[in-house]
This record gives structure tokens, sequence and C-alpha cells, in this order.
């Protein structure tokens, strides 16, 4: 609370200052004559005026003192711009004919009363009108053919046949969907088993007196408790702190607009239609720009160094979080020690057996077990299909679902066929069952015999087998392992034992041991036996020339287009492309950014990461990378565009250079009339297609779309049930496999935001107010996406925060850089040329990045809590596996299929699935001891607003009131008596 009161001190008595040297111009006072005010009011010129009437013919110089919005008198209607003299910015008023018009300009030969100026033809891919004072072309653009005075596409078949295949598309997806809904819900059970199941894997509280586990209540905030992780919770932290700070900058530049000048507010965002509005225009923001820069630069300083002071405070915070939530939950990393350079041996082995012996011999510590690392990647998809479909018949086993009478018919329809065919084999399993070889009944296999002879292929195959014991005695392990002991105590004495050692060899291997730093539910056991750089650098490296694959795709079939439509466009007297190309615009943005999701996370998924965090970094730094080129390619092709379109109007800089002769990009960059264009297309790149569209559709398109269509699929397909409807409703709907995505979108979004200070001020308020309430949004959308739509998952690290923590550098220093470039050539500071200013600009960004990155390794770790274990001995692993279903047994696939088909346990180790905990059965000699009821099932039909409750609410409320009135009125009137 200090520190941000010094803040808001610093604020207003930076608000209050005013300029240090410069005077304000004089064109700008409202009076000339008059005192300036504390507070200045710049002129309104954008607001209609009621200036002197100006004679017929009559030649001016237009500045930033003229009316804007002043007219011509009848007898002369229209202005001409006058380039004859070589003087730009001399307008007349002259008779609306071609002739009057041509002899002033003749490139302007067509009176326009509705705009009031001579303007040129309005053709689209026009390079020369004709001189007939009609919109006709005399000749035209490359890519453009003339007939009867307009320009033709050349690459009109390209947009008809991209419109066709889109028409197509669009028509088969609607059929699709009329036959899918139109069809009656035949499959109740299967339905029924795949919601029961879809509930029962979302994340729930921990048991309570009676041992029910329910939902959390959607009113639990996330950023103090901890519901998928305290990976998940810092990730809601992460997104408050940026929205608190988005809306304290917007609201800090409107009060120092307010307190210094009213033309912060829209400096920048006003528009001209005409010649003569742009030449006023362009200079009265060019002069207010200068003139109120001590501002800006001011302001600057203050902002970054409270946001590189407020990165570090969150650094801390966040850092705290996590250790006091470690600290205060005792989990079941608290009791593994990682074991490495394990010697390769065959499944034919004890080697579980062999490994617990060895370690307790060599360390003096009991053990309770020990889960191993198998190389099974080739047997993946088997392995993983036999475990679920066996907690699939244990649970129908234990609670029975009525049979139906008869067999509804299938559907008949072409796509009831093709789902049959190919959507279900492809996105669920081949099969209702899968068994282990041997398994299977006569009956059984006959029905897959006959659906394997069937030639029309869309019958659902009941059974499956799988050579389990083959698959396990063929495997081998991989080079980790973790042993698991009774205490934190032991545990730590067991790895000091291993590091004062050296080691402790095992079959001819030096194993070590150290203390995991991961959660059970974060290992990836299929991906342990990659564990070699070499590997995963190539993996990468591959999923980087994907990425670029993806960019290339994106740029040729959407970005191309659209930017070569923009830069052909007719941006004269200003028009715009207009509403669907405003809309298409928008797509072209979220669908480069969807696509970059979907190749990012399979690049991220196919570089075969161990835990799941390193995994989720990836992800996010290549979805960063990916993103940023995206960004910087419009803000290129905007640049081209905004540089075209002020060619074309011969626009100057302030000093009277025609910008078309400035030859360097930052004496371009620097001009007012680009700084405005480049500052209007950055605000309709952020908002709405950046900050908001793509996030409002998300949970619409990957949630509750899918959920229909899977509900209505697996309705009216009587052949779909148990495991394959358990498989096909997650399948469908990608919304439930919840990642931590939403860094890398959060930091796009701020580095987008951050560049609008490098353009003229009005429109800050309006970019960081919208960053703010657009991620309020998406905050509220991902809170209830948690606790009401994921499957239940364990995010248990802090890497992918502390990474998000370091690519914040990057908005910082982009905030460090454009200080330099504004504070240059201003009074009191430096003035270099522009090849040194962007020279300056680039150092300034990378001694903040280095500066940012040295604070958060060795500053930030300071400033963290000590670590206590002062219930290292009293808390023991049986008491946390009491609590937690998800052990280093339970979630290692190998280590439960070899403990019921090696080993033979009675009972044998339960796989861990969400949802299914209630299935896993007490073993408490092997360390299994979770043992829980099954969940209260959700109810999908009730209402998400109790409106009775609400009701009755309001009527008690209501009924209080009234109570309180007559008690109230009697207080008055005593006050009065004794008044």
């Amino acid at each position: 609370m200090q520190f941000a009161k010094v803040i808001c001190l610093a604020l207003l008595s930076l608000a209050s200052a005013g300029p240090r040297t410069r005077q304000p111009h004089a064109l700008l006072a409202e009076d000339g004559g008059m005192q300036k005010p504390a507070r200045s009011h710049s002129s309104n010129f954008w607001l209609k005026s009621k200036g002197k009437e100006p004679k017929c013919n009559d030649k001016k110089v237009v500045d930033s003192g003229d009316d804007k919005w002043l007219a011509c008198p009848k007898d002369c209607p229209v202005w001409a711009d006058d380039r004859g003299d070589g003087v730009d910015c001399n307008f007349e008023c002259v008779e609306a004919t071609p002739k009057a018009c041509i002899k002033v300009n003749p490139k302007e030969p067509i009176p326009d009363k509705d705009m009031g100026i001579c303007r040129a033809c309005l053709v689209d891919g026009c390079d020369v009108c004709t001189t007939k004072g009609e919109d006709t072309c005399a000749k035209c653009q490359p890519g453009f053919t003339l007939k009867e005075g307009k320009c033709e596409n050349d690459n009109k078949y390209y947009w008809y046949a991209l419109g066709g295949f889109c028409a197509f598309m669009f028509l088969f997806f609607c059929a699709y969907m009329i036959d899918l809904f139109t069809r009656p819900i035949v499959n109740e059970a299967g339905l029924k088993h795949a919601l029961k199941a879809r509930s029962l894997s979302k994340p729930r509280m921990p048991p309570d007196e009676s041992g029910a586990r329910h939902l959390w209540p959607v009113s639990t905030n996330l950023m103090k408790q901890v519901v998928a992780g305290v990976g998940t919770q810092l990730q809601f932290n992460f997104q408050a702190a940026i929205i608190v700070w988005a809306l304290a900058v917007s609201a800090a530049w409107a009060l120092l607009a307010y307190f210094v000048d009213d033309a912060l507010f829209i400096l920048g965002t006003r528009r001209a239609k005409t010649a003569r509005q742009n030449c006023i225009l362009v200079a009265w923001g060019f002069e207010t720009q200068h003139r109120l820069m001590w501002t800006k630069v001011d302001f600057m300083i203050v902002l970054y160094i409270a946001s590189f002071l407020l990165c570090m405070a969150l650094g801390v915070y966040q850092l705290r979080i996590f250790q006091k939530t470690d600290q205060a939950n005792s989990t079941h990393k608290d009791f593994a020690a990682r074991i490495r350079n394990m010697p390769l041996m065959e499944g034919t082995e004890n080697v579980e057996e062999q490994l617990k012996e060895r370690i307790e011999s060599a360390t003096g510590q009991k053990v309770v077990g020990v889960s191993v690392c198998w190389d099974f990647v080739e047997h993946e998809e088997d392995v993983m299909e036999l475990l679920e479909s066996q907690l699939v018949e244990k649970d129908a086993a234990l609670h029975p679902e009525p049979v139906a009478e008869e067999e509804p018919e299938e559907p008949q329809s072409w796509f009831a066929k093709m789902e049959r065919s190919t959507m279900l084999p492809a996105m669920a399993s081949e099969a209702n069952k899968i068994v282990a070889k041997g398994e299977a009944t006569a009956e059984e296999r006959a029905q897959a015999q006959e659906c394997a002879g069937d030639d029309d292929g869309d019958q659902v195959v009941d059974v499956k087998e799988v050579d389990i014991i083959g698959i396990l005695k063929s495997i081998r392990t991989c080079p980790d392992a973790y042993a698991v002991f009774e205490t934190e105590t032991a545990r730590d004495a067991a790895v000091d034992t291993s590091v004062q050692s050296g080691g402790i060899e095992f079959n001819g291997n030096m194993i070590t041991l150290n203390a995991s730093r991961v959660e059970p539910q974060s290992v990836q056991w299929p991906n342990c036996a990659n564990t070699d750089l070499w590997f995963k650098a190539k993996r990468i490296l591959m999923g980087v020339g994907v990425i670029c694959l993806g960019l290339a795709v994106w740029v040729v079939a959407f970005y191309l287009p659209y930017a070569w439509f923009s830069l052909t466009f007719n941006y004269s007297y200003g028009r715009e492309p207009g509403l669907m190309a405003g809309v298409t615009f928008s797509m072209v943005v979220v669908a480069g950014n969807l696509l970059m999701y979907q190749v990012c996370s399979i690049t991220a998924v196919n570089a075969k990461f161990i835990y799941i965090d390193d995994r989720e970094v990836c992800y996010m730094l290549c979805y960063c990378f990916a993103c940023t080129f995206n960004v910087v390619l419009d803000l290129c092709c905007t640049y081209k565009v905004a540089y075209k379109i002020n060619v074309g109007l011969r626009q100057k800089t302030y000093d009277g250079h025609l910008l078309e002769n400035i030859q360097t990009f930052a004496g371009r960059f620097e001009s007012y009339a680009m700084q405005r264009l480049l500052a209007n297309n950055l605000w309709a790149y952020a908002f709405p297609a950046t900050f908001l569209i793509g996030f409002v559709a998300e949970p619409i398109a990957t949630i509750y779309a899918p959920f229909k269509v899977a509900c209505q699929i697996i309705g009216s397909q009587p052949s779909v049930g148990g495991f394959m409807a358990e498989q096909l409703m997650p399948a469908l709907i990608a919304g439930t496999e919840y990642d931590l995505s939403r860094y890398a979108d959060v930091l796009l979004n701020v580095m987008i935001a951050v560049l609008i200070f490098f353009f003229p001020g009005g429109f800050n308020i309006q970019m960081f107010g919208a960053l703010g309430v657009c991620h309020i949004i998406i905050y509220a959308l991902d809170h209830y996406k948690v606790l009401r739509c994921i499957k239940a998952v364990e995010y248990a690290g802090k890497m992918v925060d502390w990474w998000a923590q370091l690519v914040l550098c990057l908005p910082t220093a982009l905030m460090l850089s454009c200080l330099v470039f504004k504070a240059n050539c201003e009074p009191d500071y430096y003035c270099l040329n522009d090849g040194d200013t962007v020279i300056a600009c680039a150092a300034a960004f990378f001694a903040h990045v280095f500066l940012h990155t040295l604070c958060l390794i060795f500053v930030v770790p300071l400033f963290g809590q000590e670590a206590s274990g002062d219930d290292a001995d009293s808390v023991t692993y049986k008491s946390v596996c009491e609590r937690l279903a998800c052990s280093w047994f339970t979630s290692n696939p190998i280590y439960c299929l070899r403990s019921q088909y090696i080993y033979k346990h009675s009972p044998p180790c339960t796989f861990y699935s969400p949802g299914k905990e209630h299935l896993m059965e007490l073993n408490e000699e092997l360390g299994f001891y979770f043992d829980n009821d099954a969940a209260p099932e959700e109810d999908f039909n009730a209402k998400l607003v109790d409106t009775d409750a609400l009701k009755a609410n309001f009527d008690k409320l209501k009924a209080q009131l009234k109570k309180d009135e007559p008690a109230d009125e009697q207080k008055d009137e005593e006050g009065a008596a004794k008044a």
C-alpha cells in the first residue's frame, strides 16, 4: 500500500508540474491575450465551427490554427488543392465544375459537393484517373485489368475458388449438424455413462466428514485456493496482477491528461477525410505532440521504473506463495527421491524388488516401494487403453446399469455410417472393451471376427485383445526411477547418504538419489525413455521447423491475400475498406493465433518431455515467438500501408520535407502523419481481434459446442457404450484438457499494448483500459472453466510462472526503448541522428533484458521464505496417501500392470484416473492406502443460476427493509424533537 501511495503522489506531482522549458504554442492558446490557466484546454478544432467564410479563388496555406470544418461559399462550394506552385496545403474555393477543378489541380478533376472538395476518381486498383470529371480510370495498377473505366482484379478466380471452398465446407458442416441433431436419442445408458464419467473427472474438493468429494463452489478464489495445483494458482495471480497494472496505467494517463492538457485524451485519434483536414490535423498534432512531449517522457520514466519494480515484487510474491503452499501441504513429492543412471534391465526381472532391497541396505532407511520408468513408447496405446478399459469394467461391476430390453437400431444415414467407420475409431477406441490376451470369451471373439469381415466397416467391435504379458516381458527399464520413503526425514537422509558416498552400486551402475521436485501427476511416464538431450534438441528443432512451416502456410493462405488487398485499396479522402474487411482482418488475426496455438502445442508434445512443466514452458516460449512473428509481420504491412497512404496525400514532415523523400526508417516513423495512422492500426489489431474475440469464442468452440455434439453422437449411436463412450467425450471436447497456455496469451497482449507508447498518447487510455477489461472477462471464463469444465489436473511446479516472469522483461524493455525514442532531442535531454536513435533504442532494450534476468535470478530469491522442517517426521507417507489418490505407484501404468500380471499382487495396484478414485483398493503391505467412495454425481439439468433462491433472498431483503422503515422514521422524529 505504501508503494502504491508513493506512485500516486509521483503521478500527481508530475501532472501538476507543467512543462519545464517548452512554452505553449501560440496558435493553440484559447485566447491569445489571456493568461494560460493551470489546466490547459487545447483548441477544440475537431468540433463544428462558425469561422469566417472564405472568398472564391482566394488561396491560403493552412496550418494548425485554421478551422478544420470551414466550408466554402455556395458560389464556389468545393475546396481545390493547388499543387502547381510546389507549395503543399495550399487550398482555394472553386466552382463545382470539372473545368474549375482541373484548372487548379489536373489530378483531381471531380467536384464532390457532398465532401466539399475536388477529388480524384475513386476506383479500386486505379493508378491514373481520366480527366472527364467522372469516377473512371485511365490506367490500372499491376494486378488489375482496365475494362470500361473500371479495374478488374486479375486474381478474382482465386477469390472465387476460396469462396467456393469455404461455402462448400459450410454447407457440408450444416448438413452434418442437421443430420446429427435430428436423430433420436436411443442410447441413453451410454450417454448417461459418459456424462457421469465426465462429471467425476472434474476437480473435486477433499473428502468432507461423510467422505464425499464435492465440486468446488463457483465462488472459490483461485488466487488463494489450490484447486489444480499451485502452478494454476500462480497463473491466476499472474493474470490478476496484469489486470491491475493495465487499469492503473489507463487511470494514470487519464489523470495526467485531466490535470495537464485535455489534448492528451485525443492526440492521434482524430481522422481526416479531405486533404485540407489532414493538413490541419497533422500540423496541430505535430505541434501538440511536441509541446506535450515532456508529459510523455516523464510519464514513461515513472511507468518504466514502477513497472520494473512491480515485476520484481510480483516475482517475490509468486515465489513466497509457492513456498508457503509447499510448506503448508505435504504431498507425494516430499517422500520421493529420484533415482538416476539406472542400468538397462529386462521386463522379465523383478526390478522393483531388487532396487528396493539395494537402497534399503545402502542407506539404512526403510523404502515403501520403488516406481521404475519403463520404455513402452511403442506399446503406449495398447497399455493405456487396457488400463482405462479395466477401470470401466470394474466400475460397471460395482455399479451395474440396467440393460435395455431391445437393442435399438443404428442410424443409417451417410453421416452416421461415416461416424462408425471413421470418426469413432479415430477419436476413441476401436472397441467397447479392451482385455488381456486370453481373457475374452468365445462369444466376444466370434463377434470380433464377424466385425473384422464386415465389408462396410461400419460396425464397432465389442472386444479387443492385447498381449499384455508379452509386452511387459519385452520392454526394458529407463535410466530413471523413484524411491518412496515413509517420512521426508528418511528421504533426506537417504539422499545425503547417496551424495556422500558418491552413489549406490546397483547391477553394475552407480545410481544416484536426489529429492524429487515434481509430483507424480507431472511425470509423463511414456516419455521417460527419452532422456537424451540431443534427442530433445532434435525434436525441438523439428518443432521449430513445423512452426515456421505453419507460419508460411498462414502467410501464404491467409495473410498475403489480405495484405495485397490492403495495399491495393484506394484510401483516398478518408475511405476505409469497410465492415467486411474489418471482420476479415479480425478473422485473419484469430486464425493465425489459433494455428500457432495448435502447431506450438503439437511441437511441445512431440518434444517428449518427461515432465509436464517442461512441456508447458516449451509451449509458452514457442507460442510467444510465433505470435510475436505474426504481430511483427502485421505491423510491417501496416507500416507499408500507412506510408503509401501518406505519400499519396503528399504528406510532409513539419519542417517541410515530403515524406517520400525521407530515406531513413526513423525519419519516416517519427513523422506525425505516420504516427497517427500506425497508432490507429495498432489499436485495430489489438481490439477486439487480439484482446477479446478469440478468448470469447474459445469456450464456445472448444467446450460448449463440442459437448453438445458429443452428447448427440453418443446418444444416437447405440453401439457406443462403456469404454468408448468415456473416451469419445473428452476426445471431442478439447477444452477439458487444461494447460498453462494463458501465460503466453497474457504476455502477447501486454507486449502489443506497450507498443502504443511509441505513438501519440490519445490511444493510451482505451488501449490499457481494453487490456484490463478484456482480461477481466478472460479471467472469469478461465475461473469457471477450471471449476466446472476441465479434467482434474495438478500443476505442482513454478517453472512456467518463472519463465513467464522472465518474458515480462520484453514489454518492460519496450517501455525503456520507447523512453529513449521519445526523449530524443527534447529539452534537457540528448539529441541523436536517425541511425543512432535506432541503435540507442536497441541497446536500451537488451540492457534491460540483461538487468531483468539478473534480478530475477539473483535478487528475487533473496526475499523468499525460509524452509521449515518442523513436521518432517510427524507427517508420514501413509497419511498423505490416504488423502491423495495419485501416487508414484498408481500413476505409473507399467507398475500397475506388473503388479497385476507379473507380481500377481492381491489386490493389485489400481491405475489412477481422474474420476475413478473410488475404484482403488487398499493394500497396506505394498503402500496403497487410499480408499474412498464415488463422488456425488453432477446434475447437468440444473440451472446455472438458482433464480428461485435469488428471488427468495430478494424478497427477504425487501421485507427487512420495510420492517426497518418505521424504526428509521421514529428515530428521525425523535431527532427532530430534540432539535
